[in-house]
């Protein structure tokens, strides 16, 4: 199956970093990828960053999150089925996925290799299936 990110969910991943734009576009391009994918948000200013905070979506305020810098160093993410999917069926494969495309990157060279890549769904608290985010090794 092949896939393309909508012309919202490209303008939201412009607002990443590099490393995160080459990883989501690799990952959607892959021929192995099990499903279609939204970009919920790349950068968030500060009146959204306190929104997410006030709606329990995030437990980080303005500018501590990795969504807060320009370029953004997170993006959140979605299984696209029938619409968005919050399903954590449908967010497993897909993390596993773009771990192994991450990886693919690193070894031909196609990312910077300073950052390592962390997924909101493998915290032990607050789980976040969307978020992806680059942290300094």
């Amino acid at each position: 199956m092949s896939w393309s990110y909508s012309s919202r969910s490209r303008n939201k991943l412009q607002t990443c970093h590099d490393d995160l734009i080459i990883l989501m576009m690799a990952a959607l391009d892959d021929p192995e990828c099990p499903c279609d994918i939204t970009v919920l948000e790349g950068f968030r200013d500060e009146a959204r960053q306190n929104q997410m905070v006030a709606e329990g979506k995030s437990q980080l305020p303005w500018p501590r999150s990795r969504h807060n810098t320009m370029p953004s160093m997170a993006v959140d993410i979605a299984p696209y089925i029938d619409g968005i999917s919050w399903d954590w069926a449908h967010y497993e494969p897909l993390a596993a996925h773009i771990k192994t495309v991450w990886q693919r990157l690193l070894m031909d060279d196609k990312v910077s290799g300073q950052y390592r890549l962390e997924w909101g769904g493998d915290w032990r608290s607050f789980r976040d299936g969307p978020h992806w985010q680059l942290s300094d090794i």
